[in-house]
């Protein structure tokens, strides 16, 4: 009977997870932007909606001042402007700046030559198996 190897698989996926944060923070030219700016920068860009401080925080699930300084950061770099909305001038909207949309297309490009990078090691058949261990874990996060 083969031993469990749980505790080794979730001491191996941490340390893959905190390799992968290392491998993927951004060089210079994209100004040292954090990948929580660039995931930020990212949910804007795709949302479908305008974007809202309150959405911010929400998504990312961190506190109101927390999304604000994000977002102030951002702001500085001149990468999302605050906008007012038109029916409730109260409500500050986020969109991104033509500088933040360019940035934001810089970074996705950096990213999958890095993952594409890191893939290469694998074979066809690990890339189908993790493939294949990932779609089966997504589908439980999303079932909860």
């Amino acid at each position: 009977m083969q031993s469990d190897n749980t505790a080794e698989l979730i001491e191996t996926m941490f340390k893959v997870a905190h390799d992968l944060k290392d491998e993927m923070s951004f060089t210079s030219d994209l100004r040292h932007l954090s990948i929580l700016q660039i995931r930020a920068l990212h949910f804007i860009d795709c949302s479908d909606k305008k974007v809202s401080m309150t959405d911010i925080a929400e998504y990312f699930g961190i506190e109101l001042p927390s999304a604000t300084s994000l977002v102030s950061k951002l702001c500085d770099q001149k990468l999302v402007d605050r906008i007012s909305d038109e029916n409730d001038r109260r409500l500050v909207l986020i969109v991104l700046t033509g500088e933040g949309k360019k940035l934001l297309r810089q970074a996705m490009v950096q990213r999958k030559e890095k993952i594409g990078k890191l893939l290469s090691y694998l074979s066809v058949k690990q890339k189908s198996d993790l493939l294949s261990i990932f779609k089966t874990l997504d589908n439980e996060l999303q079932n909860k």
